[in-house]
């Protein structure tokens, strides 16, 4: 009987391991509960743990997909989720959601009635976790004068809107250009002015306004004093007009330009050349040209133009003159030239360098007169002589110059 009764123990303990036993196996094989179905987050949330996915707590599970850089926790969007739970990979999703509204800032806006604006030009700072687009809720019309209320909307990824209100004051172009430098300028009759040196304009709204100068009352060829118009229109129609008077005088060594002298050289220079002179032979006509200026002690020598202005226009000079002129038509002959001046000693002196392609050579269109000597493409050794025996007519300082043949 004891036996007996043991044995019917051992069979219910049996079954009751095998139901066990059967029971875990088909919570594992059958079951499909070991994860969320899904887990929600806000955008800008930390990254959840793999543990968030669980129905209750495992000893062993491991994550095997997702929650990894490829998922950009400031957006709206789903991402799977695989964990395996004993051996078994389960799969979830995890959604990226944004159900905040943005929090807005904005400014009020002043502009001309030509301009346009855009809403994101309203916009001081938005404050969301997911990109945002800004709209008018109503477009305005800013061609129209006056204080204009507007309301921006601003939505995000997960659809939230916020609208905000500012203003827009359009104001009309009222203002006119404003014109400076403009001066009264005095130049030699036969040369050219520029009209616009040292003049500019500026606006309250246009950045590129544009000066119309009307000079049609002047002859820069006729001695006279002439009116000269400047004006400005911005595009509004707003418009500045500047007077000023342009003084044409009779050429003189004092008002001498270089425009001017290199004009008169221009002109000596198309009588003595022609096109098929040698360098050599260019040089040598400009040397004759210059040597019969008829020769006139104390000229000043306050500039080379000036010197070189007595000798084109009035055609005497000193020894200054004679070196000037030279100069500036051996320059317009294109002709590489250098000037040269004697140690300053009881007398002055200045003449020329000339290089034809074959080194520094001295030119002096001076010198010589009384005598009958010229100096024309002289070496140093030749020069020198000359110098020696002649109270040291041309002694220089050699530090000053280059090396001349």
């Amino acid at each position: 009987m004891g036996r007996k009764k043991a044995k019917v123990t051992v069979i219910t303990m049996l079954i009751f391991v095998l139901i066990v036993i059967f029971i875990v196996v088909a919570n594992f094989l059958f079951v499909k509960d070991k994860l969320k179905e899904a887990l929600t987050v806000e955008a800008g949330s930390e990254m959840p743990e793999a543990s968030d996915f669980l129905l209750q707590e495992y000893k062993r599970y491991e994550l095997t997909e997702g929650l990894d850089d490829s998922i950009n926790m400031h957006t709206v969007a789903d991402y799977p989720v695989t964990i395996n739970v004993y051996g078994k990979e389960w799969s979830s999703v995890l959604h990226v959601v944004d159900t905040v509204a943005p929090r807005v800032e904005v400014r009020t806006a002043e502009i001309f009635d030509d301009e346009t604006l855009e809403p994101e030009d309203l916009i001081v700072a938005v404050e969301d976790e997911t990109p945002t687009q800004v709209v008018f809720a109503e477009m305005p019309d800013f061609t129209v004068a006056g204080v204009h209320k507007v309301t921006l909307e601003v939505t995000d990824l997960g659809g939230n809107t916020t609208g905000v209100d500012t203003e827009v004051t359009v104001v009309k172009d009222t203002e006119p250009p404003v014109i400076t430098g403009v001066t009264e300028q005095t130049i030699p009759a036969g040369t050219s002015v520029s009209y616009k040196r040292g003049v500019t304009v500026t606006d309250n709204h246009d950045e590129d306004v544009q000066i119309v100068i009307d000079n049609s009352e002047v002859n820069l060829d006729e001695v006279g004093d002439y009116t000269v118009r400047y004006l400005a229109t911005d595009k509004a129609g707003n418009t500045t007009e500047v007077i000023t008077v342009l003084h044409v005088e009779p050429p003189s060594a004092e008002n001498a330009t270089e425009e001017l002298v290199n004009k008169m050289a221009d002109e000596v220079l198309a009588e003595i050349l022609t096109e098929d002179m040698t360098e050599y032979e260019k040089a040598e006509a400009i040397f004759w040209w210059v040597h019969d200026i008829h020769y006139k002690n104390g000229t000043p020598k306050t500039n080379w133009v000036q010197g070189a202005y007595h000798g084109l226009a009035e055609y005497s000079g000193d020894c200054f003159v004679y070196a000037m002129t030279a100069k500036c038509l051996l320059t317009r002959a294109g002709i590489k030239n250098m000037d040269i001046e004697k140690i300053p000693a009881y007398t002055s002196h200045y003449w020329n360098l000339i290089d034809l392609g074959e080194g520094w050579y001295h030119y002096d269109c001076c010198n010589g007169r009384m005598e009958g000597t010229y100096i024309f493409y002289w070496t140093d050794e030749q020069l020198m002589e000359y110098s020696e025996n002649h109270n040291d007519s041309h002694n220089y300082d050699r530090e000053k110059y280059p090396d001349i043949q």
